[in-house]
């Protein structure tokens, strides 16, 4: 019931951890995939590596000619659009609240708020031509609580939340699905990034503090998080619409 048979979908940081898991799977259970990523080489390598139904693009999200480069790229090479993964996202600096600098919070904004409003606004003609389909955006955990140090990145994902959950009443009555998917703590490059900023030389340290407040006693995995990502495109979650999808191993449970 979750095969994404004959679908076309466009992800964004497709490159990364989570968004080379999900191209993965995605093109693993039919669809075609259009692989986009700030450098053009990586995400051309993942798309060879698939072989047919597989694109790969340089895009910055923070650019609106970018985001339709990419949705361009999926209509013209595979007819249509079903489904949109605006999964990419940067960290920012860790540090306290008052030693962020403007342009700090404006990079992690541009990246994290802004790049989802354009690929939205890009996405949003393809969709509706296809009569519908599903958007799907990275958010966090951090898009729900709070982290010490970590201000405008989890300010970045509230503010997606509150945009999914206006798009999601909006763009519903047009068979458009809206939703989010909020990783705990994950096993890849972005952990290793704040652990690393968060205690410099002993991030070893800050990866053990998180995992003792995870029930699984481990991180997730890149592949665990695409998982839900596919579910969310596929039609066995048609009536999934305006919800936080949760992959965190308990995380915020308790």
């Amino acid at each position: 019931m979750n095969s994404l048979e004959g679908k076309v979908v466009v992800i964004t940081g497709g490159a990364g951890g989570i968004g080379e898991a999900t191209a993965r799977l995605a093109h693993s259970q039919g669809a075609s995939v259009v692989i986009a990523d700030l450098e053009a080489g990586p995400a051309e390598k993942i798309a060879g590596s698939l072989g047919e139904r597989a694109r790969g693009l340089a895009v910055d999200v923070t650019r609106r000619e970018d985001n339709e480069k990419m949705v361009n790229l999926a209509v013209e090479e595979f007819g249509r659009l079903d489904a949109v993964f605006l999964n990419a996202g940067i960290e920012g600096q860790v540090g306290p609240f008052d030693s962020r600098s403007d342009e700090a919070w404006k990079t992690v904004f541009d990246v994290n708020v802004h790049g989802v409003r354009l690929g939205v606004e890009a996405a949003l003609p393809a969709l509706r031509k296809a009569g519908g389909g599903s958007i799907v955006i990275t958010s966090s955990v951090a898009g729900l609580r709070g982290a010490s140090g970590l201000t405008p990145y989890v300010s970045s994902k509230h503010a997606v939340v509150g945009m999914m959950r206006c798009l999601a009443a909006e763009l519903g009555p047009e068979g458009i699905r809206v939703n989010t998917l909020n990783p705990g703590p994950v096993d890849n490059r972005m952990m290793r990034s704040i652990e690393d900023q968060a205690n410099p030389g002993h991030g070893d340290e800050v990866q053990a503090a998180f995992t003792s407040r995870i029930p699984l006693g481990r991180y997730v995995t890149n592949e665990e998080c695409a998982a839900m990502a596919v579910l969310l495109f596929s039609d066995a979650a048609t009536g999934c619409n305006g919800n936080t999808y949760l992959v965190d191993g308990g995380y915020c449970a308790q």
